[in-house]
């Protein structure tokens, strides 16, 4: 869109690295969040809630949120 962010993204994207809902592989988020800030992207914060779940939030370069999960 080539109107600037003013408010929530218009979307929300995940980038799921785990094989499945109950399966976290934080060295492979990791591995996938490095991979993608030497492609442009920004890590943001990282989240962990114990077992109620852990992902990593990221910027694209244009500043849209996205999270690895």
């Amino acid at each position: 869109m080539p109107e600037p962010k003013t408010a929530k993204n218009r979307m929300h994207l995940d980038v799921r690295v785990s094989s499945g809902p109950d399966d976290k592989d934080r060295a492979g988020m990791l591995e996938k969040a490095d991979q993608l800030v030497a492609a442009g992207a920004t890590r943001v914060r990282t989240v962990d809630e114990g077992f109620k779940g852990y992902w990593i939030v990221m910027t694209d370069p244009e500043g849209n949120e996205f999270c690895i999960v």
